[in-house]
């Protein structure tokens, strides 16, 4: 009985076993937990707090730094510049409204100085340069609506990747690279004797606000 007893004993041991599987007989497992973060860039541009605009409708002669100029929308030198760590799609949004005690409108195309309504044809251009000096930027000579933004009054434009804005930090020996610095400005023309004069109620304010993407590094 005794006998009957242990060989079922072992039958049950031998079943067990060779229902497991190998590598649990023998185990040697080894294990490593690799956990994985996003690599994100850093988002860092220079804007200006703020930018003058003059109407100069009688193209009188008006000093900004060391240049004078007649034009009749005068906007001070401004430029933005990157110092993230990847190339930026450049988004730009334009509000304008005229001075609430002003009777003079925005028109949506030039005036070339000519009418007698109390009108300002006022865009905004974008250009880059390699330098940070407003006597090198080469602005274009006229108004162009697939390049430029008419503002309007009490309404937003925008106009999407207007430009590609690289890290200052992305040139040779230490210089920045080619076109880092975005100038940009606003100009136009203006009925130069409406029926309603000109004077010191008239004026805009512009708001610009602009929108920076990431960009990838590889290209297809």
């Amino acid at each position: 009985m005794k006998r009957k007893a242990l060989l079922c004993v072992l039958l049950a041991l031998i079943l067990l076993c060779s229902t497991r599987p190998a590598a649990a007989l023998l185990s040697n497992e080894r294990g490593i937990v690799i956990e994985g973060t996003s690599r994100l860039p850093v988002i860092d541009v220079v804007v200006p707090a703020s930018v003058n605009i003059l109407i100069n409708p009688f193209e009188m002669p008006v000093s900004i730094g060391d240049g004078v100029y007649t034009d009749q929308i005068i906007c001070s030198p401004a430029y933005i510049f990157s110092r993230s760590d990847i190339p930026l799609k450049v988004d730009v949004s334009i509000t304008a409204s005229v001075y609430p005690d002003s009777d003079m409108t925005l028109a949506t195309a030039p005036t070339y100085g000519s009418g007698t309504s109390k009108r300002a044809f006022v865009y905004f251009e974008m250009q880059t340069s390699d330098w940070e000096y407003p006597e090198l930027v080469q602005w274009d000579p006229a108004y162009n609506s697939a390049k430029h933004i008419a503002v309007a009054d009490g309404v937003t434009k925008t106009k999407q990747n207007i430009l590609t804005l690289r890290p200052i930090t992305e040139g040779e020996y230490g210089l920045p690279p080619k076109n880092a610095y975005a100038w940009f400005r606003l100009a136009g023309d203006a009925a130069r004797d409406p029926t309603s004069e000109w004077n010191n109620k008239d004026g805009i304010r512009v708001t610009v606000a602009f929108t920076f993407t990431p960009q990838s590094y590889v290209t297809n």
